[in-house]
């Protein structure tokens, strides 16, 4: 049995999902074993061990930058880390929206602007969003469907101290979420999807194979490995994506995430440690 560490997410980013953040690492930890792998789990502020004696890779749900440049000395000692720090970067919108264009990402019109100089709202119907994390919070993400609630949205990011926004076109139709593990040359990619509750679905028709492609494309496009999202499928049928995280909860189908996300771990961590390592290590 090879020692491979896992990093929780922060308790402040997992707004009323601790526990089930927490538990799609404790299910992975678990299906590791059946990979010959033992996974100690951590939190970000307590991850000193990690560091000090990574063995065979490391696997981390966190996004804090303080955090995330410890991984990136890992990677640059030629550790291998899941999701990599830079594309939980990546997963940050203001990185995306210039991402997703860049990879022919199907998504609504997105763009940054300061949040002290708003102007006019870029489209009639809008949603403003913090330009980093996802949803630490409900203000996060604030929809702004007429002037008054456009300058009350702006307004309402600037006293947080948030000085710029991301402003995406509101798509109407039905809102659907997606989960996903990347394949590799032995094994294939993992997908799952459904609906999201609290809506009063149109029922439009769509390609499922439309949708995976969407979500693995935009995926490619930020360099996650695991990841989770959302696209809006409208009366065309086409599925676009509005969101994608780094490794979101799975809570609706746990163990077979687990049991994905260990095979592909094991798949990534077995083929770095037969890969000649060239980097120096800089941990201690």
């Amino acid at each position: 049995m090879t020692q491979c560490w896992g990093i929780y997410r922060e308790p402040s980013h997992s707004p009323g999902r601790i526990d089930d953040d927490a538990g799609i690492m404790d299910a992975v930890a678990a299906a590791l074993a059946d990979h010959d792998l033992v996974a100690t789990l951590l939190p970000p502020e307590a991850a000193d061990a990690a560091f000090a004696a990574p063995a065979a890779g490391i696997f981390a749900m966190c996004e804090r930058e303080a955090i995330l440049a410890r991984l990136d000395d890992a990677v640059g000692s030629g550790i291998p880390v899941v999701n990599a720090p830079e594309a939980v970067r990546n997963t940050y919108r203001r990185r995306t929206v210039e991402r997703f264009r860049l990879g022919g990402v199907p998504s609504p019109a997105s763009r940054i602007v300061p949040a002290a100089a708003p102007g006019p709202a870029p489209a009639s119907q809008v949603w403003v969003k913090r330009p980093d994390f996802h949803a630490t919070q409900a203000a996060d993400v604030v929809f702004a469907g007429s002037d008054d609630e456009w300058r009350a949205a702006l307004a309402g990011f600037v006293d947080r101290g948030i000085h710029e926004v991301v402003v995406q076109a509101h798509v109407p139709g039905d809102l659907v979420k997606f989960y996903g593990v990347v394949g590799s040359e032995n094994q294939p990619r993992w997908f799952h999807w459904f609906y999201h509750r609290d809506q009063e679905l149109a029922g439009h028709a769509f390609s499922l194979d439309a949708l995976r492609n969407a979500a693995f494309r935009a995926a490619g496009a930020l360099g996650v490995e695991i990841f989770g999202g959302d696209a809006i499928v409208g009366p065309d049928g086409r599925p676009l994506v509005i969101d994608l995280n780094a490794w979101p909860s799975f809570a609706l189908c746990r163990t077979e995430a687990a049991a994905a996300i260990a095979r592909h771990l094991a798949c990534t961590f077995n083929r770095e440690a037969s890969a000649p390592r060239l980097a120096t290590s800089r941990m201690g």
